[in-house]
């Protein structure tokens, strides 16, 4: 398969929310209610949201392609901050993928092109929590050479989940 990325943009509104539903859901609905579900795609992923974001100098996104399908997408914090990081830092917000595509090399294009960007933007530190039970995912960022560096704690609805704080020094 051969992954093109591409920044997002305002038109992208639409195909951001819809991959981050189902993405989202796909990966915590096992783990979680459907009304936490709901209730965080509805928040998180209405086109309204994505479009606001798209729209913000601090927030960039970037969509994978399989040909014309989109497949995946990140999105990035700019102007991230954690009180155990110095310098410019960049959080990785969120990176997911088609389940169609887990495991054919999506991730790793999405990842490249994030730690492209933030080399030319002179970042020192790309960080961003995971969940510590999602071991598929923790796996991936430690193989790209992210260290766990904390710990926090994420609600998601009425549960309480401990993410794992990871970087990579650019």
């Amino acid at each position: 398969m051969s992954f093109k990325v591409r920044a997002a943009n305002p038109n992208d509104a639409k195909i951001l929310a819809e991959l981050g539903a189902e993405t989202f859901y796909y990966t915590f609905r096992p783990f979680n209610t459907e009304e936490d579900m709901q209730s965080y795609i509805k928040k998180a992923y209405s086109e309204e949201v994505i479009s606001q974001n798209l729209q913000d100098a601090s927030i960039r996104y970037a969509v994978a392609f399989d040909g014309t399908q989109a497949i995946g997408y990140t999105k990035l914090l700019l102007n991230g901050t954690h009180e155990k990081l110095s310098g410019k830092c960049v959080e990785l917000e969120k990176i997911y993928v088609l389940q169609t595509t887990l495991g054919k090399g999506a991730g790793l294009v999405l990842m490249n092109e994030v730690i492209e960007y933030c080399k030319q933007q002179q970042t020192a530190h790309l960080f961003l929590g995971v969940w510590e039970e999602n071991d598929r995912a923790v796996n991936f960022y430690r193989k790209i050479g992210f260290e766990v560096f904390t710990s926090r704690s994420f609600q998601l609805g009425s549960r309480w989940c401990e993410d794992y704080m990871m970087k990579l020094d650019i």
